[in-house]
């Protein structure tokens, strides 16, 4: 796909105790030995890693511009927890990008995921891929992902932009659902996903954070 190839791979993650995929964009490689930046995408609500690389056409860009696309799953799968599957807005497809505290939860831990271990596997397994040269976006849900991730990780990422995000998800009823259920009925452990007030603790970012709330993607 613009002269590069879409790859998705399984594994097994200890950090969420289940197999997952994932898909990496290889775009055209000048040389061997080249090694490409790479840019994480975090889904939305619903989502898996196949609805992007299905359907953004974001491939030519990243082709043209020499860039790794990544593309995680939205939360574990199989793990048959009850009540996993009851709502769309909650459980499977629907992690928040969160490490859940409550123990029926304990395995959506997708904040490790994303932040430590898929970086670490990317490192370990591809040698095209310089996952030191990394940047971060997604849409709603992967919106909020995107940005609660790079504020606590500015060290990080070069880079943040969000599409229509969940900016302030401890005041909106998908974000109260998700936390009160993955990290409990205390509000001050909600803040430390919320957007809006990790702004105000991490406040020195250098980067411009790109957020674009004017369109809906389905």
């Amino acid at each position: 796909m613009f002269e590069g190839y879409n790859k998705r791979f399984k594994h097994f993650s200890p950090t969420l105790g289940c197999s997952m995929t994932f898909h990496i964009y290889f775009p055209p490689s000048p040389s061997p030995s080249h090694k490409f930046p790479v840019l994480y995408w975090l889904s939305g609500l619903t989502c898996s890693d196949e609805n992007f690389i299905i359907k953004s056409g974001a491939q030519r860009v990243a082709s043209s511009e020499g860039i790794a696309l990544i593309a995680p799953d939205t939360s574990p799968r199989g793990l048959n927890v009850e009540g996993e599957a009851d709502s769309w807005d909650f459980g499977v497809g629907a992690a928040f990008y969160l490490n859940a505290t409550q123990e029926k939860w304990k395995n959506w831990r997708m904040y490790d995921y994303v932040v430590k271990e898929l970086p670490k596997l990317l490192s370990e397994n591809f040698e095209q891929l310089d996952t030191l040269r990394a940047s971060i976006f997604g849409h709603s849900m992967g919106g909020h992902g995107a940005l609660t991730i790079y504020l606590k990780n500015l060290d990080k990422y070069k880079s943040v932009s969000a599409f229509a995000p969940i900016t302030n998800p401890t005041n909106c009823p998908w974000g109260q659902k998700a936390f009160s259920n993955y990290l409990g009925g205390n509000k001050s452990d909600w803040e430390d996903y919320d957007a809006t007030c990790l702004i105000s603790l991490y406040n020195n970012v250098l980067a411009t954070i790109l957020i674009d709330q004017s369109g809906k993607i389905t």
